[in-house]
């Protein structure tokens, strides 16, 4: 029976040195020379074979002994640039492809034999080979599989695989090309020992990498060892690098006689390969691999497409369920436990999550599947002492971090959890269930151990036969979405529930008999004039006419008018009795989140949004600045010609900084402003426009409104010291500044 490795082991592979194994294959020559000087100060050993000359009697000699004048030349020219394609160059009177990179202070060429130059068609031919399968391919999974296809076709290989990382590195086959005879590895996982730390990170660097005969010996390198660093060259840039003993004897077991790895990477990290296989070797030309890592490039950048729509889709569905769930809160009376519990389906929707508990202060508040209340206390307890990056803390396998959890697995294998406050254990925390599944390894993922002379060797396994593990005490893994979600749900929860709580409850007796007063007394008649006539319209509709239909309709539309005008003006009240949470806010991070919160409005209007430079960071109170945005943010919206084309834009301007109503700011102070391209304002009505429940239209144009926003938004920053105002023309769209004063802690 096999002896299974320790991580202590495996850690082995991680800190073999491949890229100092002192040799490089036999299908090219390298060159290390001085600069400026172009002095040879290393080379390959197989120099008389590919140059004619044997290697020590270039030691110490010129490059321009090597290469032909205009080579020279055209190499020189390369050396100053700091980035450099693939080099057409004579030397020792034929031709081949080059490849320049700088190492250990010196200058490294790299040269392969040239195939014959790629006429205009057979380039043509190649590139509707890259195009072609990829703009047919429909989703994520078939422009993987177009992948595999076109760097088969392109390049023969028997087995073309894309291979992707998984956060641990360990890697999945997700789609493959491959001769008939050959076996198949779509759908298994690789342990993250076959490709270690070190090799990954060289797969960053250099996007491509093949080796044409892994039966062939390594040319060394001569001198072997540097002088002035006691050690072989660092061939870290080098294509034709030598290829660790490891890797041939794993590539052997596999019966694999060449190989290419592409990388794919996203936003400069590794994201998976396309990785080939041949079962004999093959040398594949300096141009085919060209095109094929083109082609890589493409497939990356199609795919961080398609994910960043998916994942766009996904954050428009929960910022959508995250205002509906704000929304019906802010809306009902009566205690906040039964308001939660109302509405527990959109919480759990925002994270897809099977159940939830919320811990604001009270005994928690416990929805769908859940631990109990005694185990939710305690695990807020742990959590307490936890880190939390971002403001989250996430697990799809809780119960290895916090060995309670074991006996809950059923509800709560996964946790999500948002600190609400730094100082206090209030959470909400979101919990999935245990879900088993098999996943199928390419061969037993633990590698042997082999006795040598005094010490152990690893070698690889030397079966990839399919090999099955059922893995428990995991939950479906949380995605960026509901990491996102959850985020934007914390500020929400902090903004709109904690804050408003705790300045309801320190509002005084006037505030809340107003309160009382709109929410009963005022509200439930218009809410029974609302209903009759729906009543009316449902019994009685078939036999009225046009216009009593009209009528009707017009009775309900005042209804819901007086309703939110009485809301907005309750909102206008609270807000000059608020209590400010003076901090500092990084502005940016604030206009993000409330165009998120707004972007379906924005979306439905059509409205392009431009932030011409980085918001910077102030102090103020966070929570209703995102008010004062969000106001802003809808009412350039709103004020649009049908069929223009319409955009706001988002900016500031610094202290300093010219400004043509400089007169309304101090000289240290920040303006921020929106800038619409809408139907503008004349100037008569600059101030009319804050007013409270002033329209200067009629009520059912440009989608109503209350007419309070405005009002509401200059409140909040006077409230801040600051001021607010509009510059306008009719025709000429508008732009709303605002200031935020001094920090005046009350």
């Amino acid at each position: 029976m096999p002896t299974v490795v320790s991580e202590a082991d495996l850690s082995q592979c991680d800190r073999e040195p491949i890229h100092l194994l002192g040799g490089i294959q036999p299908h090219g020559v390298l060159l290390a020379f001085s600069e400026p000087d172009l002095t040879l100060a290393v080379v390959s050993a197989n120099t008389e074979a590919l140059l004619g000359r044997p290697p020590q009697s270039l030691l110490g000699r010129p490059l321009a002994e090597v290469l032909h004048a205009s080579s020279l030349l055209l190499l020189t020219r390369a050396l100053s640039q700091p980035v450099t394609s693939t080099l057409r160059l004579e030397a020792g009177g034929r031709f081949f492809s080059g490849l320049l990179h700088r190492s250990d202070g010196l200058a490294v060429l790299e040269l392969e034999p040239a195939a014959r130059a790629v006429g205009e068609e057979e380039a043509l031919g190649m590139v509707d080979l890259l195009l072609s399968p990829l703009a047919r391919a429909r989703g994520p999974q078939g422009l993987l599989q177009a992948a595999a296809d076109a760097v088969r076709a392109l390049t023969g290989f028997d087995r073309v695989m894309v291979y992707r990382f998984d956060a641990d590195w360990h890697g999945e086959v997700l789609a493959e090309s491959r001769d008939a005879d050959m076996d198949s590895f779509l759908g298994m996982h690789f342990p993250a020992s076959d490709i270690p730390a070190q090799a990954r990170a060289l797969y960053t660097r250099n996007t491509l990498r093949l080796i044409a005969d892994a039966r062939a010996a390594p040319v060394p390198m001569v001198p072997a060892v540097l002088p002035s660093l006691g050690r072989p060259l660092d061939l870290s840039g080098a294509a034709l690098r030598s290829v660790s003993s490891i890797h041939l004897e794993y590539l052997a077991n596999m019966d694999v006689a060449a190989s290419c790895s592409i990388s794919l990477l996203r936003e400069g990290a590794l994201w998976g390969l396309i990785a080939c296989h041949h079962r004999t070797p093959l040398h594949v030309p300096p141009a085919t691999r060209r095109a094929c890592d083109v082609l890589a490039r493409l497939v990356a950048l199609q795919l961080s497409s398609e994910e960043r729509a998916l994942a766009s889709a996904a954050l428009a569905h929960r910022t959508r369920l995250q205002s509906q769930w704000v929304e019906r809160l802010s809306a009902e009376a009566g205690p906040l436990p039964a308001s939660l519990t109302r509405h527990a389906d959109l919480l759990l929707g925002l994270t897809d999550a099977g159940g939830a508990a919320l811990l604001l202060g009270e005994a928690p508040v416990l929805l769908g599947a859940a631990p109990s209340t005694d185990e939710v206390e305690a695990l807020a307890g742990w959590l307490a002492a936890q880190h939390f990056e971002g403001g989250t803390f996430h697990t799809e396998r809780l119960s290895r971090l916090y060995p309670p959890a074991g006996e809950y697995l059923d509800v709560a294998s996964g946790l999500l959890a948002v600190r609400l406050d730094p100082n206090e254990p209030r959470f909400v925390l979101w919990f999935r269930p245990e879900v088993s599944r098999t996943v199928t390894w390419a061969g037993d993922p633990r590698k042997p151990v082999v006795p040598g002379p005094g010490a152990s060797r690893l070698h690889p396994r030397a079966s990839f036969d399919a090999w099955r593990e059922t893995v428990r005490g995991a939950s479906v893994p949380w995605t960026p979405a509901d990491l996102a979600a959850a985020t934007g749900l914390r500020e929400a929860l902090v903004g709109v529930l904690l804050r408003h709580a705790a300045a309801l409850a320190r509002s005084n007796t006037e505030l809340d008999a107003f309160g009382g007063l709109v929410a009963h007394d005022l509200k439930e008649p218009l809410r029974g004039i609302q209903q009759y006539v729906g009543f009316l319209l449902e019994d009685y509709g078939g036999v009225m006419d046009e216009a009593g239909h009209k009528q009707l309709d017009e009775v309900r539309w005042l209804a819901e008018r007086t309703q939110t005008q009485m809301d907005a003006l309750f909102e206008y009240s609270r807000v000059g009795r608020v209590e400010l949470a003076w901090g500092e806010a990084d502005m940016q991070e604030v206009v993000d989140e409330v165009l998120l919160t707004v972007s379906a409005r924005l979306q439905e209007n059509r409205m392009e949004v431009r932030v011409p430079r980085r918001l910077p960071r102030v102090e103020c109170d966070g929570v209703r600045i995102r008010q004062v945005w969000a106001n802003l943010f809808t009412n350039a919206a709103k004020y649009h010609q049908a069929g223009e084309s319409r955009w706001m834009e988002v900016g500031f301007h610094a202290p300093g900084e010219p400004l043509a109503s400089s007169a309304r700011r101090r000289p240290d102070e920040y303006v921020f402003y929106v800038r619409d391209n809408g139907i503008g304002i004349p100037e008569r009505f600059h101030e009319t426009v804050f007013d409270m429940f002033r329209r200067l239209h009629p009520a059912h144009a440009y989608g109503g409104g209350s007419g309070a926003g405005l009002a509401i938004a200059r409140r909040l920053v006077r409230l801040h010291g600051g001021e607010m105002w509009v510059e306008s023309a009719p025709g000429q769209g508008a732009t709303f500044f605002f200031t935020l004063g001094e920090k005046r802690p009350r």
